[in-house]
């Protein structure tokens, strides 16, 4: 299931969510369904791109990893 970026327009939240093709996604603020869809950016490995040799190791929650990912301090 791909990831979508939303704006309510009933209430002008900025939301993402995951949407199967046959599901019509409502705002998690008022839960009106009048929503427009925002461009998303995504990432993707690519040829020349960064070094993972020179990227930290995770810690499982303890490294740097715990800076970057909320919730992933354990």
């Amino acid at each position: 299931m791909p990831i979508y970026r939303y704006q309510c327009q009933a209430c002008g939240a900025d939301f993402e969510t995951l949407v199967r093709s046959s599901d019509t996604p409502a705002c998690p603020s008022c839960g009106s369904a009048e929503l427009e869809q925002q461009l998303s950016l995504i990432a993707s490995p690519a040829k020349g791109g960064a070094d993972d040799a020179k990227l930290p190791p995770c810690a499982g929650g303890t490294g740097s990893c715990a800076q970057c990912c909320p919730g992933a301090s354990g």
